[in-house]
């Protein structure tokens, strides 16, 4: 049982890391999941405004453990969610043609369904909505926090 290492305050402390326990990460996802439904009919940036406060002190709270991969992956799987938002929004793929002709995307478009959690992840909707749009839009982007490091009054950084 030593090497699985000890279970404090959602975090999972080893002898050679520290990281956030499955269960919190898989609560946290269920979190973003319930704000962020595709059937609400709210404008992304309400979404996204509604998400930072969230997705901030997640970040904060989890920095302490060696989470860039996590980080990472939720990232990029809300990113996927958000576009899906999006998607559904526009209704009618003539709007997300509007939107590749504006970024200089070349015609002939393929039609793609506008509900589709897989269409999400097309390239057409991925050059739509590149990660810098969202960034752009005020998405707080949990791949770009420091992780794994405890600040110390006595010393600058020191890392965990």
């Amino acid at each position: 049982h030593s090497n699985d290492g000890v279970k404090f305050l959602g975090v999972e402390i080893g002898s050679r890391f520290t990281r956030i326990q499955a269960k919190k990460l898989t609560g946290f996802k269920q979190k973003l999941k319930r704000m962020t439904k595709r059937n609400g009919g709210k404008p992304l940036e309400q979404v996204i405004k509604e998400l930072n406060p969230l997705l901030r002190g997640f970040s904060q709270y989890f920095r302490i453990a060696n989470t860039d991969r996590a980080f990472a992956k939720i990232a990029g799987w809300l990113r996927r969610r958000l576009r899906s938002i999006q998607l559904r929004l526009w209704k009618k793929p003539t709007r997300l043609h509007r939107r590749l002709k504006q970024l200089g995307y070349k015609p002939p478009f393929r039609s793609i369904s506008m509900t589709s959690w897989r269409n999400a992840a097309s390239p057409l909707a991925s050059f739509a909505m590149p990660n810098q749009w969202f960034n752009d839009l005020g998405l707080v982007n949990l791949a770009h926090d420091r992780t794994g490091y405890v600040f110390s009054n006595y010393a600058e950084w020191k890392y965990a």
